[in-house]
């Protein structure tokens, strides 16, 4: 029985050396696992705080570009105002071309006796003031 003994301690021996082999192959899978999900913890820290860092910048764009839009805008409504006031006075200096070449046009038309008419009820008071005594 002695030889039996040995050879179920040898047996038992060798599973036990199993055993630890497997827990220690266990153990060194579980601690890689737990550094590695640490370092993927960061990893996806990293990339969090990278893509917070993108919307404020966007944000920012943004609030740039509704600014510039705003001074975009009141400049369109200047040009515009300033179009109308050109517009307007367009058509005063076009009116008054009419109305000169009207009073043109008439004055010309004018014979000897029309002009000294003119001049004399144009001129007749003033006449007076400048006259020599």
């Amino acid at each position: 029985m002695k030889v039996k003994m040995e050879d179920l301690k040898n047996f038992l021996s060798n599973r036990i050396n199993l055993l630890l082999i497997l827990v220690g192959l266990l153990l060194v899978f579980q601690m890689f696992s737990v550094i590695g999900k640490g370092k993927e913890a960061l990893k996806v820290n990293y990339i969090k705080e990278e893509i917070q860092g993108l919307k404020d910048e966007v944000n920012e764009i943004y609030k740039s570009e509704k600014a510039l839009d705003k001074k975009i805008d009141t400049f369109n409504t200047r040009i515009k105002n300033i179009h109308e006031a050109i517009t307007i006075n367009n058509i005063k200096i076009e009116n008054l071309k009419k109305y000169e070449k009207v009073k043109v046009d008439n004055f010309k038309s004018y014979d000897a006796r029309m002009y000294e008419e003119y001049f004399a009820e144009r001129y007749s008071d003033k006449s007076k003031v400048f006259t020599i005594k």
